[in-house]
């Protein structure tokens, strides 16, 4: 398949994490008895990370890739491609009847392979391009942390094997997991993609400065998630460091190319340009909590609260991640779209902004043990409006893709005819 016609699939996907994530708040705000709420979650997860945003950031990369070697060689990432879709589905059926049972731990199981898989692939193909990109080093260390994220998926299975009791140690390898899915290989694959736009009109200095700095940063930024684990004093002095590098080197990365951000704002479509600047604007916060986080007392009521966790974890899949993704795809790929497709968009936007700033709302007033009148409720309205939208989406997407076969077919033809 093209390109394209694995996006098409991908917002499908993308489509269905909102359908559980609707069904989730439903469950939460009303009743459905019938389903096991942490089962759904797990199937809800798991789908979200492997059928969603990993499923198209390897197509994203693969593609890029492929591009400097001939224009046929994105065929050769199929089997892979198709391996994670069967992995993330297999999640996504087994899961919410069995939470971790054999044949849902199996396709989870599936779900590693095939990211070792794409890792060494990508990493290889990387390696026979002879014109070195800013990019490649962005994809690289995304494969790092996309291979080391599963260290966490095996640490909860040895716990499960071992019925270690210790909800602490659960939490450790949980957030392990999603530390170097989000923080790493999430974040890093986006930076490649967008230092793949530049164009090398950054300076390779810079960019490069930038790049080591949150590399390593990274690594000892996963203990600002598990502020219970006994680590030196001196190794909690370079782990407050990897908040404040990270924050000071987005800061000034974005300072030093403001020039660069409006020259490539001024060549995408507006809808686009929102995308992006909303996706920053979410990556800000991002580095700005993580700075907050660094403070103890701040960082042990932060992971202390399972709302702020949540918004936390919101924030980044859909603010900063989703958000990039859709406004990359819109902005260098499908340029020209119905305006069904971009009244989805917008519809998706408002819901994203509204729920966030509801589960913020939250997470806030739960450090004080005080629920907020019918907060339950206007999260699933806005869990609704983000659905509502991904189906305008989805349906404006078909239609314009079903024109274009068509156009196609009568071009090719007419031709035909001529000759």
């Amino acid at each position: 398949m093209s390109v394209r016609k694995w996006l098409y699939f991908t917002f499908i996907n993308l489509l269905i994490v909102a359908f559980l994530g609707l069904i989730l708040r439903y469950k939460i705000t009303f009743s459905l008895p019938f389903l096991d709420q942490k089962f759904l979650q797990h199937g809800h997860s798991h789908f979200a990370l492997t059928g969603w945003i990993t499923q198209i950031l390897m197509v994203l990369m693969a593609s890029k890739v492929s591009d400097y070697i001939d224009k046929d060689h994105f065929k050769r990432y199929q089997w892979i491609l198709i391996a994670n879709m069967i992995a993330a589905f297999g999640m996504l059926i087994s899961f919410p009847f069995q939470g971790y049972g054999t044949i849902s731990i199996a396709f989870s199981s599936l779900s590693i392979l095939v990211s070792y898989v794409f890792a060494y692939k990508l990493w290889k193909d990387i390696d026979t391009i002879k014109k070195v990109q800013p990019s490649f080093k962005w994809y690289k260390a995304a494969l790092v942390f996309s291979i080391l994220s599963a260290i966490g998926v095996f640490l909860m299975v040895y716990l499960m094997i071992t019925r270690s009791m210790n909800p602490n140690h659960h939490l450790a390898a949980i957030y392990l997991f999603l530390h170097f899915q989000y923080n790493g290989w999430f974040v890093f694959s986006c930076f490649g993609l967008l230092t793949s736009r530049f164009k090398n009109k950054l300076n390779r200095t810079k960019l490069n400065l930038f790049f080591w700095m949150n590399a390593m940063a990274c690594f000892p930024a996963y203990f600002l998630s598990v502020p219970w684990l006994p680590i030196p004093k001196l190794f909690f002095v370079i782990v407050v460091l990897s908040a404040v590098v990270q924050f000071i080197s987005w800061i000034w990365i974005a300072f030093i190319s403001k020039n660069l951000a409006v020259y490539i704002f001024s060549t995408i479509p507006v809808l686009a340009k929102w995308l992006v600047g909303l996706s920053a604007l979410a990556y800000t916060l991002k580095v700005a909590l993580q700075l907050g986080s660094a403070i103890p007392t701040l960082s042990s009521i932060a992971f202390g609260f399972r709302p702020i966790v949540v918004a936390y974890l919101h924030l980044v899949f859909l603010g900063v991640v989703s958000l990039f993704i859709l406004g990359y795809v819109f902005g260098w790929i499908f340029i020209r779209i119905n305006k069904l497709t971009k009244a989805g968009i917008v519809i998706f936007i408002i819901g994203v902004v509204l729920m966030e700033v509801a589960l913020m709302v939250q997470g806030v007033f739960a450090i004080d043990y005080y629920i907020v009148p019918y907060i339950n409720e206007i999260i699933f309205g806005m869990t609704a409006v983000l659905f509502i939208g991904l189906v305008i989406f989805n349906i404006g997407i078909l239609r314009q893709k079903n024109k274009n076969s068509i156009v196609g077919f009568q071009m090719k033809h007419t031709g035909s005819q001529e000759e």
